[in-house]
């Protein structure tokens, strides 16, 4: 699922982050995920080469998800198994649990997230190629092969597609999985204080280099420049992702269609024009930031009210006419000042 990221994170250029004193800033960033992706680590002096060596072991990380989870390479994980019916395939071991995650959030969102639904995002792009319209009988015969139910994890981390149609992506959380691998890996080398950016999926781990939460602003989807905050967010220790449809889309025809395509209807949903989800895993809330963008907007809330206080969403409804009304669950207004 094609996601929109927010916009900045402005502990970078604000007050907050950098500063006098003897702790410094660290920031580098590089190319993963079909994006630049960075990390921001605030360290006492004397840490330079322990910081280097987590950083490097960053990078090496984000190079083998990279491998094995995108669909458009030949040799990943992800490409063997699309490509493996009716045998069993053998993934790493991360692979395999990633993918069990996913059928829990499938289950979780009532069908709405689905890893399956990469054929599906396959026709509207055929679709906008061709300049005509995917049909509902097309939609259909895809759906057949879709569901967490058309393929199964077997033990010694292998999977077996039981449709020949299926085909897996897991596109929407790996950018949030390797956030994760990246939070842990600053932890195991000693730093509490950072940030990791994989593409928009951020981590805040700890607080900035002055010692007050990280302040991560929310875009307004109205501006093309993204230049204008809706507002700001403030974490210790928790993750943000906003995903929605007001940046890419599918053109068919000369009209715009939202990436945003549910698995349920096969069609796309303009609804809720972003969702912010603020979770204390990166990967979780790449998921939920996702699922909210295709559930109904009461029964999305509901569902993260449910999850408990450590979970926070704010979605943008359009209400037509460049309008947005803004939803936001139980404990998110309390992230907004700090």
């Amino acid at each position: 699922m094609d996601k929109i990221f927010w916009t900045g994170v402005l502990c970078l250029f604000l007050a907050g982050c950098a500063g006098p004193g003897p702790v410094k800033r660290f920031s580098e960033s590089r190319e993963f995920f079909g994006s630049v992706v960075r990390v921001d680590v605030c360290h006492a002096p004397g840490r330079k080469e322990a910081l280097e060596r987590a950083v490097s072991e960053i990078w090496a990380r984000f190079a083998d998800i990279h491998s094995r989870l995108s669909v458009y390479d030949p040799a990943s994980d992800l490409n063997r198994v699309n490509h493996s019916f009716p045998a069993a395939v053998t993934v790493g071991a991360d692979t395999w649990a990633i993918i069990r995650e996913a059928v829990y959030y499938n289950r979780l969102s009532a069908g709405e997230f689905d890893i399956t639904v990469y054929p599906l995002l396959k026709l509207w792009k055929d679709s906008e190629k061709s300049g005509v319209l995917p049909t509902a009988g097309q939609v259909r015969l895809i759906q057949q092969g879709m569901g967490s139910d058309k393929f199964e994890l077997l033990g010694n981390n292998q999977i077996r597609l039981l449709n020949p149609a299926t085909q897996l992506t897991i596109d929407s959380i790996a950018d949030g999985y390797a956030a994760d691998e990246a939070a842990r890996i600053l932890r195991a080398h000693g730093f509490a204080d950072f940030l990791v950016d994989t593409s928009g999926e951020l981590y805040a781990g700890g607080r900035g280099c002055q010692g007050r939460p990280w302040r991560v602003g929310v875009n307004d989807p109205r501006d093309p420049l993204r230049s204008t905050l809706v507002e700001a967010v403030f974490l210790e220790n928790m993750s943000v992702t906003t995903s929605g449809s007001y940046e890419h889309f599918y053109t068919v025809a000369g009209k715009r269609y939202s990436h945003v395509i549910s698995p349920v209807t096969g069609f796309p949903r303009d609804e809720i024009v972003s969702a912010t989800v603020i979770a204390p895993g990166t990967e979780f809330s790449d998921f939920l930031s996702t699922a909210l963008c295709l559930m109904p907007v009461k029964k999305g809330i509901a569902l993260v009210d449910a999850l408990g206080e450590g979970y926070a969403a704010m979605v943008l409804v359009d209400e037509g006419g460049g309008k947005l009304a803004r939803k936001a669950s139980r404990y998110y207004k309390k992230y907004l000042s700090r």
